[in-house]
Formats: structure tokens, sequence, C-alpha cells
């Protein structure tokens, strides 16, 4: 079958695929071309693009201000980089410069990490660990509250934790609060660093400004990604106090901390052109909205909303491929479910009336695909 899923151009939640068609995107993200972010970039483009890490710009310096206003005390020191996976091997960096003689990751299973190294480790199933073998680390995967007793929390150099995480069957669900509350407490005893990783669900999709903030405890470092550059230029950040910024970095300034144009004024500009949006239009009550209205639209089929996103069990008898790509070819876009659930996450600047649209497709294909299988 000739593969024909390529984007071409796009807006907000919509974009254009090699055959000219229109295509309703449900993988999240910020939104394609959305016009004040791209007005930003293009201007600051006409100035300087590119920079390399040594040297600081307007924008870098403004990004960090911003965001050091944004998110809740003492977090007030952000190292940015080229993308969210990026800050947080970058965040994993710094804890280990807290406690250099700790050898433990602690994390919630279930969460995403990311796809580069450490990140990879931590999505890993358990028989799949030669990277963590190669690299010399432990993980304890987190899941119950009684998991935390089997920690050997002397050891112990980073707690992470996403702000989501998928079931054995591939649902879609919030964190246990009281486990996020014990975690914090038992990681703050063992002054072990606890790493928020909210490269996806920032800047608005489960209904407040930063993922994190679903949750009471404050964590020590916040990793950012994904939204942030407005689908614009790649960048993350990763955002710690300045007690622990001094300990481990001194004097060294925030843009030596990525890879080689990380923090360059593009980047950092389509970041600030981002929070912007969200703010103007109040992007986390917009994106709950989509949520629960998508939700509602299909709740005879089981879906339940996490902020923007939801979960969409899928029938025994229906095979995940088959359903994505049927909905393709009538025009919603949605990622092949790694279980049993499919999650469709509305990008943060999607329309109302788009998402509408969207429902009515699943709804029908559903069923079009159920009566075929039958």
């Amino acid at each position: 079958m000739k593969n024909n899923k390529q984007i071409i151009g796009g807006q907000y939640e919509t974009y254009l695929d090699g055959e000219g068609r229109q295509i309703i995107d449900l993988t999240g993200g910020f939104g394609f071309q959305v016009p004040p972010v791209i007005e930003a970039v293009t201007r600051q483009a006409e100035i300087m693009g590119l920079s390399n890490r040594v040297l600081m710009s307007e924008p870098l310096i403004a990004l960090c201000r911003r965001l050091a206003e944004l998110l809740p005390a003492p977090l007030a020191s952000s190292y940015v980089c080229s993308s969210g996976d990026e800050a947080f091997e970058g965040a994993l960096k710094l804890c280990k410069g807290l406690k250099p003689k700790g050898n433990t990751i602690v994390f919630i299973q279930g969460g995403d990490y990311g796809s580069l190294t450490y990140g990879r480790c931590l999505n890993a199933a358990q028989g799949d660990l030669g990277v963590q073998a190669f690299l010399g680390f432990k993980r304890v995967a987190i899941r119950h509250l009684a998991d935390l007793d089997t920690v050997d929390w002397n050891d112990c150099f980073a707690v992470c934790h996403s702000n989501t995480r998928t079931d054995a069957n591939g649902r879609l669900q919030l964190i246990d609060a009281d486990l996020i509350e014990q975690l914090h407490a038992r990681a703050a005893k063992a002054s072990a660093p606890v790493i928020a990783v909210d490269t996806h669900s920032c800047l608005g999709s489960l209904g407040s400004l930063f993922g994190f903030q679903r949750y009471r405890p404050i964590p020590d470092i916040v990793v950012l990604g994904g939204p942030l550059g407005g689908s614009a230029i790649p960048i993350g950040t990763y955002t710690c106090s300045e007690q622990m910024a001094w300990q481990v970095y001194g004097r060294s300034s925030p843009a030596k901390h990525g890879s080689t144009t990380a923090g360059n004024p593009m980047a950092c500009v389509a970041a600030l052109a981002a929070l912007d949006y969200v703010q103007a239009h109040d992007s986390p009550r917009h994106c709950q909205e989509n949520g629960q209205y998508l939700a509602q639209a299909l709740a005879s089929l089981g879906a339940v909303a996490v902020g923007a996103w939801v979960s969409l069990p899928l029938a025994d008898d229906l095979q995940p491929a088959v359903l994505c790509e049927a909905l393709y070819q009538r025009g919603v876009y949605v990622s092949t479910p790694r279980g049993r659930e499919v999650i469709l996450r509305c990008p943060i600047t999607a329309r109302p009336e788009q998402i509408q649209r969207a429902a009515l497709i699943i709804k029908e294909t559903l069923s079009h695909v159920l009566t075929q299988a039958a």
C-alpha cells in the first residue's frame, strides 16, 4: 500500500497530506503553523537565527526570566536544550552532580521518559535493558505504594515521574495523587531530587499550564519540551532552584548545558510566543473543554478524558492497525496504540469545530469497522 502520510502544510489541528487531503491530527502537541508563533519566529529570523551555546542573547535571557515567573518557587534557574528529551538527560546529569555516589534511578512505571539513552531505559520492558547494563546504573520501577519499600534510597540519585501513565492495557490515566506525594516525601528524606517530566503535558494539555500542577508537591526539577516550541522550532528546558543550580554549575552560563545550538534565538522566541499564546487564549481551559467534548461524544464506547487527551478502549476483535488506517482514510490521524486503548490527543490549539468533526468521524468509522469485522 502506498504511504501518503506526509505533512505538506497545515494550521492548528489540521494538516495537508501527500494527496492533498485535510487530516485532523489527534496525536497532540501544540498545533501546526499557528500564526502568532510563526510570525514571531519569522521576525527573529530576519535579525538572527542561530547562535552557538557560549553566546547569550536577549531571547534566551527573556525565556529564562519568563519561566522563572511562571513556574512556582523555588524553580528559577533554567537550562535550555534542543529538545525535551535532551533536557531530561541534562536534568539527570544535574542530579548526578548533586549526588555523585548514587547509582539508582527511581521512576513511576508507565510514564513517557523520551527516546534518548536514559529515557529508553526507563521506558523499556524489564527484559530489554542492555543499554542500562552498559551505562551501569540501576532502575527501580514504581507502580504501587508498596513498591517504595523496595528502594535502596541511600543509593538513589534521581526520582522521575511524568504526569500521566499507561497501564498494562495501554489505558491512559493520571497518577494516583497519594503515590506522587509519598514518592516526593521519600525522595526528600533521602535528598534525592525529583524530576517532573513535563515534555508532552506542558502548556495546557492536562488542564493546567504545567502538567505537574495537577498534583500538590512541587518537583525539584521540571523538564519542558514538545509544545514549548510552538511546533515551530524544537526546544527543551530543565529548571531547578538557584541553590541547586549553584551547587552543581556555579556561575556557568545557562546556555552551556545543551548541544551546540541549544538556546538559539529563534527557538527561544518560538517558546516565548507559544507561552504568550496559551496565556492569551486560556489554553488550559480550552484543552479541558476539547477533551471533555471528545470523551462525551464517545462515552458510549467507554472513552475517558484526561485533560485534552482521551483514552478509548477497543473491542477484543478489533485490530488497532486496521482502525488507525480506516480513521486516516476518513481524515483523522491517531497514534497506533501500544495496547488495547487508542489515545486521542487534541492539540493545544485545536479548534472546537474540528474536534467535533473528528468525534463524528471516529464514531462512524468504529461502527463501520466493527460491522465489517462481524
